[in-house]
């Protein structure tokens, strides 16, 4: 284990990147090379872009390491221009699973034919291999899985469902699939995400639209405060951010620490955010809990073009 990370995450040897460091030591090394330099918002954000080669190949679960670090790192540095990600380190020391949730190996066989269809596939007849098909986009396995009416709420040890996996990886058809079944598309992991903020968290805008065509619950915020719409803006993903103030996000919703998404744009320059969220009615006088309005923060980090969307003039033309 890197000492200096250990230090970083509290000595908590739990939340330690263990498959990231052993399964991409070149991306953990250059998290690790760019960690107090300015550069490192930027590679962080780029790991969980989804046109990339290498990160096309990021198992769910190294995903959701890497977006840890994320929160780490921006709890620890507030002023890195996410003001929105004012996450507590101490939360993640502090962190147990409530019951944690692990896929059970003791589930209702399937029917013998069934069972030997999906071996013929080289993938187990168990709960794993349910996860497995999802994970790797292999619909035919999901069909035959759900043909046997397995249960499709059944969760691995971090709580996500199928239906979290297939939005993490982009599987629209199979989230498709799952839905057409019943999957709960307001289900939560143990980090109080559900699907949706999955699939805005990495960027998977097909899947935004068809979990919210399905009737996902839009304003929902996770355990640390953020809302998709807050993690769109955070991504700077104008693209999902126009499909969720299309199909009526509260553009005003704060996070925990009193902000809006227009706080976050504002603060980060995000022109082109700002006269989105702006255009649809977002609230410029709200102060987050530290007293600044979107356009004291704009003006804090010298974003000019955004200081003079926010000018009571310019909001007057």
């Amino acid at each position: 284990m890197n000492e200096r990370l250990l230090k970083i995450l509290g000595g908590e040897t739990k939340f330690y990147p263990t498959k990231l460091e052993a399964g991409y030591p070149r991306v953990f090394n250059n998290i690790m090379l760019y960690w107090d330099t300015p550069e490192i918002d930027s590679y962080l954000n780029g790991l969980m872009v989804t046109d990339r080669e290498d990160r096309a190949g990021f198992p769910p679960e190294v995903a959701a390491e890497i977006m840890r670090l994320s929160l780490v790192h921006a709890s620890q540095h507030p002023n890195s221009g996410k003001d929105v990600w004012q996450v507590d380190t101490g939360k993640f020391a502090s962190y147990k699973p409530q019951g944690a949730i692990v896929i059970s190996e003791d589930w209702k066989p399937l029917p013998p034919a069934t069972k030997q269809a999906i071996e013929n596939f080289g993938v187990p007849c168990s709960a794993k291999g349910f996860h497995q098909a999802v994970e790797t986009g292999n619909r035919q396995v999901v069909a035959l899985f759900l043909s046997a009416r397995v249960n499709t709420e059944i969760a691995n040890d971090q709580g996500w469902t199928p239906l979290m996996i297939a939005a993490i990886k982009g599987h629209t058809l199979i989230s498709t699939q799952l839905l057409q079944h019943q999957a709960n598309i307001r289900a939560r992991d143990l980090l109080g995400n559900t699907a949706l903020h999955w699939a805005v968290e990495v960027g998977q805008a097909e899947t935004v639209k068809l979990l919210i065509e399905n009737h996902a619950e839009i304003d929902t915020l996770n355990n640390d405060g953020l809302s998709p719409l807050l993690q769109a803006t955070i991504r700077r993903d104008l693209g999902i951010v126009l499909t969720l103030l299309d199909k009526g996000v509260n553009v005003n919703q704060v996070s925990t620490n009193g902000g809006t998404a227009l706080h976050t744009a504002a603060g980060n320059g995000y022109t082109e955010i700002v006269r989105a969220l702006l255009h649809d009615s977002a609230d410029p006088r709200i102060k987050n809990h530290d007293g600044d309005t979107p356009l004291m923060l704009a003006e804090k980090f010298g974003h000019t073009a955004v200081v003079k969307l926010l000018t009571p003039k310019a909001a007057g033309q």
